[in-house]
């Protein structure tokens, strides 16, 4: 191969895309054919959030949380209270064994 025939569009797109390049390319064509669809399953079990939907946000399909955050009293999901938080910091909560195996 010699200088002349070096063609730089060619060379930055002969390498095969990643997986994460080749899920993100999947939510925008198949997003542009399902613009009503919040979210879309790729056929390896990943949700992709389709870029080209533009109704009101919805929350992940496998998300057991329901609600925002906002609302009196609710808290985000794994939101631990802040006095348990503190026994945590000062040794209380759990007993320490000596004997690790590790």
């Amino acid at each position: 191969m010699s200088w002349s025939d070096y063609d730089e569009y060619e060379e930055r797109n002969s390498r095969l895309a990643s997986p994460a390049e080749a899920v993100a390319e999947f939510g925008w064509n198949a997003g542009m054919d399902r613009p009503e669809e919040a979210w879309l399953l790729h056929d390896w079990d990943v949700w992709v959030k389709n870029p080209h939907y533009a109704g009101p946000p919805v929350p992940h399909p496998e998300s057991d949380w329901e609600g925002p955050y906002e609302e009196e009293g609710v808290e985000p999901p794994g939101f631990d209270s802040p006095s348990r938080a503190d026994e945590w910091k000062s040794g209380g909560a759990a007993e320490m064994d000596d004997d690790i195996p590790f």
